[in-house]
């Protein structure tokens, strides 16, 4: 009996450290982000970027589903670093959901995605500035 994922609810929320193992380990299944849980002072360091970057998280009835980490550029613009949304999430919106929070949560400054998934940012529409897309 599988459950449909469109009656499903998210909920998106600011970061919290309570929320660090979550992340890490929904990361941890993608070979791309062993860079940061390779060694205890990287997790350490990334942990401490989450807490002190712009980032929210997305839950549902089923757990921890993506998130997404901006970083501001001296309040000239605000540049999107991480989307991650767990592959059993994908194709519901999350991302754009997460995207959409970051903006309405940052209006008065123009939103990047730094991007090495750049199909994504073009699927949706995004233009491309140099090597940054403009949300």
């Amino acid at each position: 009996n599988t459950r449909n994922l469109m009656d499903i609810k998210f909920e998106l929320k600011p970061y919290a450290e309570e929320n660090l193992d979550d992340v890490l380990a929904a990361i941890s299944e993608d070979p791309e982000w062993d860079f940061i849980i390779c060694s205890a002072s990287k997790r350490d360091n990334y942990a401490e970027r989450l807490k002190n970057s712009i980032t929210y998280v997305c839950y549902s009835q089923l757990g921890f589903c993506g998130y997404i980490r901006a970083i501001v550029d001296n309040g000239m613009a605000l540049y999107i670093s991480e989307l991650f949304v767990k592959p059993e999430c994908r194709n519901q919106k999350i991302g754009q959901q997460l995207i959409e929070k970051v903006k309405e949560s940052n209006s008065s400054l123009t939103v990047y995605a730094l991007s090495d998934e750049d199909r994504y940012y073009e699927k949706k529409g995004y233009k491309k500035i140099g090597s940054v897309f403009e949300i």
